[in-house]
């Protein structure tokens, strides 16, 4: 059975193939003037001014790229001292508040401040309820 586009075996791996041979271009007779070996040398001296060019902007785009992260990372230094103060603040005034609500310091400052001084125990009375004075009826039953 043939398979299409099959070649007949000519032996087993790289030892059993016959090499191809090429036929080869004619050389060309070499110009003695020299014209080419100075466009040869011009487009030489011009790849590497390109190549230079080339090399000095990337190396300018690292510089103003690691520049900019540098400053971006002193930014943000300067917001964590800024939160680390403002952290810093919040917790005196807290601690402020707390020490103004308590009754020790209201009463001294009520004194040093507004002269005020305690009323005498006698002085001061409660109201009473009235359902505290009057006893309360006794419930009945309704009759049936």
């Amino acid at each position: 059975m043939a398979v299409i586009g099959a070649r007949p075996a000519t032996g087993f791996g790289v030892f059993g193939r016959r090499p191809r041979v090429r036929a080869r271009a004619p050389e060309r007779p070499r110009r003695r003037s020299g014209a080419g070996r100075r466009r040869r040398e011009m487009a030489g001296i011009s790849s590497v001014l390109v190549a230079i060019a080339a090399a000095a902007g990337l190396g300018l785009f690292y510089l103003s790229q690691s520049s900019h992260v540098a400053a971006t990372g002193y930014e943000i230094d300067a917001l964590h001292a800024q939160l680390a103060d403002l952290r810093s603040g919040q917790q005196q005034l807290i601690f402020q508040i707390g020490e103004a609500r308590s009754p020790a310091v209201i009463e001294r400052r009520a004194r040093a401040r507004l002269d005020l001084v305690p009323l005498p125990d006698e002085a001061v009375t409660f109201a009473t309820t009235p359902t505290a004075t009057t006893p309360t009826p006794p419930l009945t039953e309704p009759p049936n």
